[in-house]
């Protein structure tokens, strides 16, 4: 007989996303960020907002779960080889700053852009930067502070600091 106790569900699902992430990583993060865009997106609107699902803004979401997962993925790919040579506490500091200042401006550029888009509105995009994205970045100091405690605290915790 043997003394390991048997697996539970979640035992076998992590094993099996775990064995999936390593063989396919961008495949499985695209799918994993649809996945949870689609079904965020409907419990945001079904629970919280209490309207009828808008099935366009679901696919919508979904898609960008599909698009943002691998730029991020490489993104920190970009981080990881460019901070390599420094010590642990610059490493995380450097990262967090390139980050912030850098991916995140872009990733918000990319959203409304993309969201311009699927919409089959292309010539609309700098419009939807300037009504939709500017307005949001007034608020970048808060996000900065929230996103770099986020960031910080990923980064001390993960060896390779990849939160794709």
């Amino acid at each position: 007989m043997s003394n390991s106790k048997p697996q539970t569900i979640v035992d076998c699902f992590t094993s099996w996303y775990m064995k999936r992430l390593k063989a396919t990583p961008i495949t499985t993060k695209a799918l994993t960020s649809a996945t949870l865009s689609f079904t965020s997106n409907i419990i945001a609107q079904g629970l919280i907002e209490r309207k009828k699902i808008d099935w366009s803004r679901v696919i919508k979401f979904t898609i960008w779960g599909l698009i943002s997962s691998p730029v991020g993925h490489f993104w920190h790919i970009i981080l990881d080889r460019l901070f390599r040579n420094i010590k642990d506490k610059y490493q995380v500091v450097g990262k967090l700053l390139a980050d912030q200042l850098i991916f995140a401006p872009f990733i918000n550029i990319l959203f409304y852009t993309v969201l311009a888009l699927l919409d089959g509105k292309p010539g609309a995009i700098l419009i939807k930067l300037y009504f939709d994205l500017f307005p949001t970045s007034q608020g970048f100091m808060e996000g900065l502070a929230i996103g770099s405690i986020h960031q910080f605290l990923i980064c001390t915790i993960s060896p390779s600091c990849t939160l794709w």
